[in-house]
């Protein structure tokens, strides 16, 4: 693998109708899809000639993303749940504010601490994401795609960069933005696009 695009899922109804995330599996909206529309025909001027594998979550926000940019790139795209968002257990399809009250005491260290009984710690995300990232690194593809959610999205730059785990940044990824990272020719591992919304601009001002 010698670039990675990193996809946010397109906007759910979930987050429109303050629902939590996580595994909450909702559908795209109708601005979802054409944010979908507009990132798979941004993506067909990039790609062209080059040997690439689409990779989506799971869950229906983001294999919808994920299936509408395939249809446009004409390529299969493979379904995989270990890119799903971090689980939030019993948070999951409740509203925000119910969320708030399932909420447990932080522990430490946080990366261990587990938000929603039956639920996910950061750490636990990080371990299946870096397994599948492992496990396709070297799958004969010079480009890959992912289609993910924000927890998964953050793991992934973390997996590229080879940050250690502790460190204390993180990044913000805006539905069907574009982050590209790449293996310059001096073999350095680069960002060279971090959540991208450009091509997206004209659907911002209707």
């Amino acid at each position: 693998m010698k670039e990675l695009i990193l996809i946010r899922h397109g906007e759910a109804e979930h987050q429109v109708r303050n629902i939590t995330g996580g595994w909450t599996d909702s559908k795209l909206t109708e601005l979802g899809k054409k944010q979908a529309l507009k990132t798979g025909q941004k993506l067909k001027e990039t790609l062209k000639n080059k040997n690439f594998q689409i990779y989506s979550s799971d869950l229906i926000r983001a294999s919808e993303t994920g299936e509408i940019i395939g249809k446009i790139l004409n390529s299969q795209v493979q379904v995989n749940s270990d890119l799903r968002e971090i689980n939030a257990g019993l948070a999951n399809n409740k509203t925000i504010e119910e969320a708030a009250l399932l909420e447990l005491p932080m522990t430490e260290p946080t990366l261990d601490w587990i938000p929603y009984s039956e639920g996910e710690s950061w750490r636990m995300v990080k371990n299946r994401v870096y397994s599948f990232m492992n496990a396709i690194n070297n799958d004969g593809h010079d480009t890959v795609i992912i289609v993910t959610h924000w927890v998964p999205f953050v793991n992934i730059v973390f997996w590229w960069l080879k940050l250690p785990e502790e460190t204390k940044i993180s990044f913000e990824f805006s539905n069907c933005s574009i982050t590209e990272l790449n293996i310059n020719e001096w073999g350095e591992r680069t960002i060279v696009k971090l959540n991208d919304t450009a091509h997206l601009v004209v659907l911002n001002k209707l």
